[in-house]
């Protein structure tokens, strides 16, 4: 299953139309190429979610781990582009998981392959068809 986004505004409602569509406790892994897109997305699904006022989706490239308070729980916002060590088991049933390079774990529910295309982005679904099947997007590849 998958959409196309031709712009990082589309790509952000996209993301927004996921975060709404969240139950509140799935783990969500991103596959992609650097500049792909992964933070943006997740940007729009913390808009979503209703990531409380104050609070700004950042990249934890160096921090590794973010949470954000969002109306819907947490937003556990993970990056293992410099690690593959981290335990993420502490983190299980706390909130919604994204994990920004999270290729080949077995935690992921869903997996989002992102990648770049001459007029934008293809975003590829894989285990996520409930959540594919809730997304109002007309941009079906």
């Amino acid at each position: 299953m998958r959409l196309f986004s031709s712009s990082e505004e589309e790509t952000l409602r996209l993301g927004e139309l996921m975060g709404s569509a969240l139950k509140g406790r799935e783990i969500i892994c991103l596959v992609g190429n650097l500049g792909a897109g992964k933070t943006t997305l997740v940007k729009g699904i913390a808009k979503g979610m209703g990531i409380l006022e104050g609070y700004q989706v950042r990249s934890p490239t160096f921090t590794l781990v973010n949470e954000y308070p969002t109306k819907k729980g947490t937003l556990i916002h993970i990056d293992l582009y410099r690690t593959r060590d981290l335990d993420l088991s502490e983190f299980l049933g706390k909130g919604v998981i994204v994990v920004e390079w999270g290729e080949g774990l077995d935690i992921c529910q869903c997996t989002i392959l992102m990648d770049i295309v001459q007029d934008g982005r293809i975003i590829d679904f894989s285990g996520c068809e409930g959540l594919f099947r809730a997304l109002p997007y007309d941009r079906v590849c």
